[in-house]
């Protein structure tokens, strides 16, 4: 396991790239618990933003709505739904890939599975869907397996384990194609990556950034493609203070 404490970055000369719950904010069942975005993390976000001249995107499995509820007044750039949707500047409009093929069915399925396993939860999304079971993970096998039965041949959609609940999401979608896209613009382009997350979600975005030469960082603990490492959410919002 990788242990390194990430470098000091000079911000304007990186593109930072954040996950949300588990990152910024305590992981805690967040298909029900509403977290909690206070005003000193507005406060760091829009002074980092600052200081990277505009280079600075969440990248999470939420819908950009929901960000924008929870962040009001502040309003980042942002990829939702593992990248499923995205707006690369604050004030445009939501961009996002053509819906799989296969949602609708998957997400019926998925949903009956949770109706009928008393301890499991659904969350549909628009392009994406979770079976949540984070109070009986002996619940796992069975999840994983309706959700896998979902995602047939041509059916546009993959399974992703995470903790406490599986997702079903577009194939076209991930948070590593997310940054790909961000990075391919203003503000973005040209900067050194940084991406900081915490779950088995944001693999795709630390091999990208790894690929790009960039700062992929784990938050707490397990095994990873990430360079570096921070403990928990605290320890995120100081190295990010101290930039």
């Amino acid at each position: 396991m990788n242990t390194l404490i990430p470098p000091r970055l000079k911000p304007a000369q990186t593109a930072f790239f954040l996950d949300f719950d588990g990152t910024l904010v305590p992981f805690d069942k967040p298909d029900i618990n509403t977290p909690v975005v206070d005003d000193a993390l507005r406060s760091l976000l829009e002074e980092l933003r600052g200081r990277a001249d505009g280079a600075l995107a969440l990248i999470t499995g939420r819908t950009i709505e929901v960000l924008d509820s929870l962040f009001d007044p502040l309003a980042l750039a942002a990829a939702g739904e593992h990248g499923g949707e995205w707006r690369q500047t604050p004030g445009f409009e939501v961009e996002s890939i053509t819906p799989p093929p296969g949602l609708a069915a998957a997400q019926q399925h998925c949903e009956a599975f949770a109706q009928a396993h008393p301890g499991t939860r659904f969350e549909r999304k628009k392009l994406s869907m979770v079976i949540h079971f984070h109070e009986f993970p002996g619940l796992r096998d069975a999840a994983a397996e309706a959700a896998k039965l979902a995602c047939v041949p041509g059916s546009g959609i993959r399974m992703l384990h995470a903790r406490g609940m599986v997702e079903v999401k577009p194939v076209d979608a991930s948070k590593g194609q997310a940054i790909e896209r961000f990075m391919q613009s203003a503000p973005f382009a040209g900067r050194v990556p940084v991406f900081i997350g915490d779950d088995v979600t944001d693999e795709d975005g630390f091999i990208a950034v790894n690929a790009q030469g960039g700062i992929s960082i784990k938050v707490g603990s397990g095994s990873s493609h990430a360079r570096y490492r921070l403990a928990d959410e605290d320890a995120v919002r100081g190295w990010l203070e101290s930039l």
